[in-house]
């Protein structure tokens, strides 16, 4: 299950960032329909940590304030926007989004908000590294995936979490080549 939901109105403006994140190896879904977004909340609300919207017209403001009053406990909403003649962002200011971000002229600033974010909710690893680990760490023992998924949220940096997996491996030897293996 993802932890980040992107929300993009038919405009299609949140593509370039879902392409980020894909190529950063991080996990998301990505919904252009509104309806389609809140069935995805309420059913995956606790593991969602980042809600990305794009914002851009006021038909948008409803969705907004559900969006806020659904997640705001327990998840990042960041507001993304074309604004080209400032009522956007002036509405935003008013409702006291934390997390407004102007299309093209910001998408480099909200793309690191999304990973600031991600690591300031315990989230340091990517699903691709973490796939990486018990995809190597298969080839000795049997319950890899479990084990990376405990270890996981332990560990605060890709280092520490491959040591901590190295140690859980009977014998010494299986030890060494586990993490020759990572070195590969």
């Amino acid at each position: 299950m993802s932890t980040i939901l992107l929300i993009d109105d038919s405009t299609g403006i949140l593509a370039d960032t879902a392409k980020k994140l894909e190529q950063a190896g991080y996990k998301y879904n990505y919904v252009d329909d509104y309806k389609v977004a809140f069935n995805f909340l309420r059913l995956s609300r606790p593991s969602v940590q980042i809600v990305v919207v794009s914002l851009n017209n006021a038909l948008g403001y409803p969705m907004m304030r559900k969006v806020h009053s659904l997640m705001s406990d327990r998840a990042t909403i960041i507001v993304y926007s074309k604004d080209k003649d400032g009522a956007i962002s002036n509405w935003i200011a008013k409702q006291k989004f934390p997390f407004y971000f102007k299309h093209e002229e910001q998408a480099d600033e909200m793309f690191n908000s999304i990973k600031r974010s991600l690591f300031s909710k315990g989230q340091f690893f990517t699903h691709q590294q973490l796939l990486k680990l018990a995809r190597i760490l298969s080839k000795y023992t049997n319950q890899a995936q479990q084990m990376v998924k405990e270890a996981a949220p332990q560990s605060k940096s890709l280092q520490e979490l491959e040591h901590k997996l190295a140690r859980k491996l009977d014998g010494i030897d299986k030890q060494r080549r586990f993490l020759s293996d990572l070195q590969k």
